[in-house]
């Protein structure tokens, strides 16, 4: 128990620290480091109101505040960091981008993984082991993977569970799956477009050559069927010719 009535205070001594003090911490830490000093010497909030000549409410939530957060309390809360504490490591911020090329991972400063657009199998080891570690979120991964975040999720566990056969299904029509990606639909969307513009027809065989020649994907012509059946373009082979030349013809 500290007895303050048996102390001697010096008031030039008192001046002489106190400009020292706010020098070095600041005016306002100075001022906060007191106010809890008397609140911990036993004085009550109203009495240390009116040494300090700060209102009592603030008394009230900065010891709330020291209380509950420590050292940085006593700073100016407005500040992204504390000079209190040791500095804290920052975290590293992980990127998925997907383009022509392929899929990139960038670690922030550590570095770049490039992952081959014809790596289909690779490109979902990866980045499914990052969604399960928490790494990278299901909205990006299942974007570049063109899948639902619920069926990434899934997989992600299924993949830990289970090790890569859980991604890899026996069937040939499955294992085709995999190297349509959104990037992949896109361009067959885009031919199928194309084909039936400027012929009137557009075949699995006319397709899977026109993309081999103009964007280098290897897609076999039963693929390519089964997702014009899937995306629904069967069923605008007629309509769409007559929507584009109704819109030639508006003025």
């Amino acid at each position: 128990m500290i007895n303050c009535q048996e102390a001697s205070f010096s008031p030039q001594l008192q001046r002489q620290r106190l400009t020292q003090a706010q020098g070095l911490l600041g005016e306002k830490v100075v001022r906060h480091l007191l106010c809890f000093t008397l609140y911990l010497l036993g004085v009550d909030r109203r009495s240390i109101s009116d040494l300090m000549d700060v209102p009592p409410g603030t008394i009230r939530s900065l010891i709330r505040a020291v209380l509950h957060e420590g050292l940085p309390a006593f700073e100016d809360r407005r500040r992204g960091s504390s000079t209190f504490l040791p500095p804290q490591p920052r975290g590293i911020t992980i990127g998925i981008h997907s383009g022509e090329r392929g899929v990139s991972v960038d670690f922030d400063t550590l570095g770049r993984l490039e992952i081959p657009q014809e790596n289909t199998l690779q490109k979902r080891v990866v980045l499914l082991t990052m969604l399960h570690s928490a790494l990278v979120s299901s909205r990006d991964v299942s974007e570049v993977l063109g899948l639902s975040t619920g069926h990434a999720l899934e997989l992600a566990r299924r993949l830990h569970t289970d090790d890569v056969g859980a991604l890899i299904d026996k069937r040939e029509g499955q294992r085709e799956e995999y190297r349509f990606t959104a990037d992949v639909k896109a361009e067959l969307i885009q031919q199928f477009v194309l084909d039936i513009l400027s012929g009137g027809r557009a075949s699995g065989r006319q397709l899977s050559g026109h993309l081999q020649e103009r964007c280098n994907l290897s897609l076999s012509e039963r693929s390519i069927r089964d997702h014009i059946r899937k995306l629904g373009l069967s069923r605008i082979k007629t309509s769409l010719p007559n929507l584009v030349s109704g819109l030639k013809k508006t003025p």
